[in-house]
């Protein structure tokens, strides 16, 4: 027969972690699956307090021989409670929007686990979870069969306080995320400035070009006319000097 393993018969220089490795959940999760009895007092019925603590044991020692974390039943039967406890409170917290996650599927088999059918699932949800580990333990060791209840939630000062913390954060983040839009908005302001000062610049440097053409066109006409004038002078001048010399040449013929 399988025995309870005690606080005081694990040696702290075991060297092996506190926290359960993944293999030693996924095994914790499996049994779970395959004694969902282990999770509810309601289906319970039937089964003999002494056969609900030989379960946890066979448990304990399963766990406890595999690489990770060395507890007593005591202990994994509080890290069992813990991790449901913080699932359900994590999924109350999706359910409400207040954060924005999902459960990985391990997460998902302890929910689907620890809810034994829709409408207690539904009724957890609306509840505070918490762990209720003292009266669990004491209840399941001391022979109290009657109280023994896994599933029993009730509110905590650190679930309170977490709580308080998570929704002050949301808060913040909430004002991170207005300051953040109003400075995206003002840089969108900024930039349309910025466009409307470069088309202006634009606009500027097209007249700018069209006045430079103009003077251009003007300088070119100028130098025209002023090629026009000295011709017009070159063949007035020649018509005088050929008037003047027949004149002279008549003189002289009537001389």
């Amino acid at each position: 027969m399988a025995e309870i393993l005690s606080d005081t018969e694990i040696s702290e220089n075991t060297g092996r972690p506190t926290r359960p490795s993944l293999t030693q959940v996924k095994a914790v999760i499996d049994f779970m699956q395959k004694h969902p009895v282990m999770a509810h007092k309601k289906l319970r019925y039937g089964m003999s307090h002494e056969k609900f603590k030989k379960l946890w044991i066979e448990l304990s020692n399963m766990a406890n021989s595999m690489n990770g974390a060395m507890k007593s039943t005591k202990g994994w039967i509080k890290f069992w409670s813990d991790k449901r406890r913080s699932i359900m409170l994590k999924q109350k917290q999706i359910s409400e929007g207040k954060i924005k996650d999902k459960l990985t599927p391990l997460e998902q088999k302890i929910l689907s686990i620890s809810s034994s059918d829709k409408s207690t699932r539904r009724n957890r949800l609306k509840q505070d979870p918490s762990n209720g580990d003292n009266d669990y333990l004491d209840d399941l060791f001391n022979g109290n069969d009657d109280e023994v209840d896994p599933t029993r939630l009730q509110p905590t000062d650190a679930d309170e306080k977490h709580m308080s913390v998570m929704e002050k954060m949301a808060e913040v983040m909430d004002q991170q995320a207005v300051a953040m839009t109003q400075m995206a908005q003002a840089t969108l302001n900024n930039s349309k400035a910025m466009e409307r000062i470069a088309d202006a610049s634009h606009k500027q440097a097209l007249a700018v070009d069209r006045l430079a053409n103009i003077f251009e066109t003007i300088n070119t006409s100028v130098y025209d006319v002023r090629n026009a004038i000295m011709s017009i002078d070159y063949t007035l001048k020649r018509c005088y000097s050929t008037t003047a010399m027949q004149q002279r040449q008549n003189t002289n013929l009537f001389s």
